[in-house]
Formats: structure tokens, sequence, C-alpha cells
């Protein structure tokens, strides 16, 4: 990990993932838009996974701080960390009560101020951003700054969800689970959240809501029926995303 210290952040640079950060997008999303319905989806059960407030948290991969922002409300402390230096800004002004770091989370491991000193860490939809080679490593770091039998909260994007231009690799279950128990954790529980279907996808939503009208009405109730019915699934096959809860092991 040491030599990561002298080399760039992106093996490719088309997937430089600061190139987002012109605004915070995530505080700007319309609430009962398509983006947000599926933040708060996959938000829910992150919720429900984490220990009790008032733990303490290692937002990894923070961005923006809309995660950290949403996890503070709900009376946890919390600490954010992310490369993205313009989204540290952006973190630091829009969440003045809590503290960001500007660093590499590939070299959490080498961050002795952080050892041992969390009761969790959420990395939620980080970890396909990251090149697939530090994968382990980001893994082992995150086992570093949890206390004894501190909890891992994860969310990658499945291999149902088409691979995104920005991101390097989606996951099928087996995958996922045994590069997490690989680095020093047991898995405790996986939920199988956004169930794939044609009514609930970005293309329709878009016939909602355009620059001609906006069916604010429809697109409440959508929003309403998705995060009941559609959030989760019992059925990995069908789900877009996976959420692990795992536990420190050593």
């Amino acid at each position: 990990m040491e030599s990561l210290k002298s080399v760039s952040l992106w093996d490719d640079p088309s997937k430089d993932y600061r190139q987002r950060y012109d605004l915070p997008d995530q505080f700007l999303w319309d609430p009962i838009g398509w983006a947000r319905t599926v933040w708060d989806g996959y938000m829910a059960v992150v919720l429900n996974l984490l220990p009790p407030p008032p733990s303490n948290i290692l937002d990894v991969g923070c961005g923006p701080g809309f995660g950290t922002k949403f996890l503070i409300e709900r009376g946890y402390q919390v600490q954010g960390i992310d490369y993205n230096e313009r989204a540290i800004g952006f973190a630091n002004l829009l969440v003045p009560d809590t503290q960001f770091m500007q660093a590499d989370i590939r070299l959490l491991q080498d961050m002795s101020e952080f050892h041992n000193r969390f009761d969790a860490a959420v990395h939620v939809e980080v970890l396909e951003h990251i090149p697939v080679e530090y994968h382990a490593g980001v893994l082992q770091g995150i086992h570093r700054v949890l206390r004894a039998q501190g909890t891992l909260i994860l969310t990658v994007p499945s291999k149902t969800m088409p691979i995104h231009k920005w991101h390097y690799k989606h996951f099928d279950l087996d995958e996922i689970c045994g590069l997490v128990t690989q680095n020093g954790f047991i898995v405790k529980q996986v939920i199988y959240q956004d169930q794939g279907s044609i009514l609930f996808s970005s293309p329709v939503w878009s016939l909602l809501s355009n620059k001609l009208y906006d069916l604010r009405l429809v697109r409440r109730l959508l929003r309403t029926i998705y995060l009941r019915r559609f959030n989760t699934t019992i059925k990995p096959h069908k789900a877009s995303r996976f959420i692990l809860q795992a536990e420190k092991q050593r």
C-alpha cells in the first residue's frame, strides 16, 4: 500500500469520479425524483442494519456528505472521508456539524489515527468506483478502523444492473460475500435491494417529469409504491444491489 502514495489515483482517467463534482448533486435532487427515491430506498436498508445511535461511524467514500448528514440527523456520530477534494469542500460547507477528511481511502491501513476507533463503517455505492486490484486493500483498511466486532455496511451494484461508464465492476453474490470474508469479516446478513421493474426505471420517470409537464401526483404515488413493495426482494437474481452487513472477525 505504501507505493500508492506516489501513483495517480486512477488507472483509467475516464472513470475519475472527480469530474462529477461540479455541483453537490445529491443535495439538489428532487425529493420525489427517481434518483432520490432509489437513494432513500437503499439508505433505509443501511439504517436498519447499523448498530443503534449514538454509535461512532466512519463514512468511507462520503462524497459531498449527503449520506453523512442523513446519519447525523438520526443521532449517529459520523466522520466522513473521501479522496475528492472538491466533494470534501462541499461537505464542509453543507454539513458543518461534523468532521471530514480528504484522503485516499486505499490508504486507511496507514492512517493510525483511525485504527480501532469506530463502531461501524459505511461504504455505500463506492467500491464499484475503485479499480478492482485495490478492493481487498480498501476492505482491509476498513477492518483496521473498526473496533472489535465492529460493523461494516457495504452496498454494491449487482450484475443485474448494466455497468455504468463510471464503474469498474459490478458483482455477483458469491463474489462480493467471498471478498468481504477473505478480508477479515463475517457476513451476517445480505439484503437484496431494488427489485428491477420497467415501471420503476429512469426512462419511465423521465416521461413523468420533463420540460413540458410534471405529473407530481403520479411520481409521488409511484415513489410510495416502490419504497413499500419494490425496494427489496427475496430473489438475489432480481436485485439491482446487494447490501451486506458484516462483522469484524479478528
